[in-house]
């Protein structure tokens, strides 16, 4: 099928465009983008035949548009460096969560020296029986009325996303867990933690849970910005999945 451009159309009629244009108003077809190129467009030899008999025009014999080569069915063929860079991309989530498991293990054997230390500075502070009474009253009293959240010294569990689609849960003292999010594992895992931080694809977070109840118990996540802290309910342990963490995390996010 052979295209025309409009330019053409408008030479081989020996008419300006705004007469092309209105000629194609009143005629039971418009222009076509071309075949080969969608930014050009035209008319086929037939269309501007008839518009030539409609007008009262002759045409020229039109000359053929060559025949566009077939593209290439075989692959491009990538250099060998860039399959080695390739190669190398591939294997960098294992290599982090190698590199992460050994960051747990180095966090669990000086984990009991800053116990060690935070005892200590307990027991200085201590100054009769009578305070400390009335102390540790007035604590509990704010735990109550207030949501629990870890303290900036104690050393939470990881969950970080690894790549390709596939999140690590790394624990203080157990390092890299044999299980992945949202596995029956995961669940049973979470009943057992009060809290623990999560870094994904949309924003990180700290997620702590709010009763020591299991069965009652409800999420809620947190994360301070420009010394400001900002909340956002996840519900219950079941509610705690991939998808809703990476929800919340953006939603922390958005606060920057």
């Amino acid at each position: 099928m052979t295209m025309v451009s409009l330019a053409d159309c408008c030479r081989h009629l020996g008419i300006d465009p705004k007469t092309l244009r209105r000629w194609l108003v009143c005629a039971p077809f418009t222009g076509q983008p071309h075949p080969h190129d969608a930014r050009r467009h035209g008319l086929t030899e037939e269309q501007l035949r008839w518009l030539a008999a409609a007008h009262h025009r002759s045409l020229p014999v039109l000359p053929q548009e060559p025949p566009q080569p077939a593209p290439s069915a075989e692959p491009l063929a990538l250099p060998d460096d860039l399959l080695e860079v390739f190669v190398a991309l591939r294997a960098l989530p294992a290599q982090l969560a190698a590199l992460q498991a050994q960051l747990a293990d180095l966090i669990h054997q000086f984990s009991p020296l800053a116990e060690s230390a935070s005892t200590t500075r307990s027991r200085a502070g201590v100054t009769s029986k009578a305070t400390n009474s009335r102390r540790r009253s007035r604590g509990r009293a704010e735990r109550r009325s207030q949501p629990q959240r870890p303290s900036s010294a104690q050393v939470l569990a990881l969950v970080e996303y690894a790549g390709e689609g596939h999140y690590v849960v790394i624990s203080p003292r157990g390092g890299l867990l044999p299980f992945e999010p949202e596995s029956p594992s995961w669940f049973a895992w979470l009943t057992t933690c009060s809290s623990f931080r999560f870094v994904g694809k949309m924003g990180r977070l700290t997620a702590h849970r709010e009763l020591h109840n299991v069965s009652r118990a409800v999420w809620r996540a947190h994360r301070n910005i420009r010394n400001h802290t900002y909340n956002v309910h996840l519900g219950k342990t079941e509610c705690l999945t991939i998808a809703a963490l990476e929800q919340a995390a953006a939603a922390l996010h958005a606060h920057l």
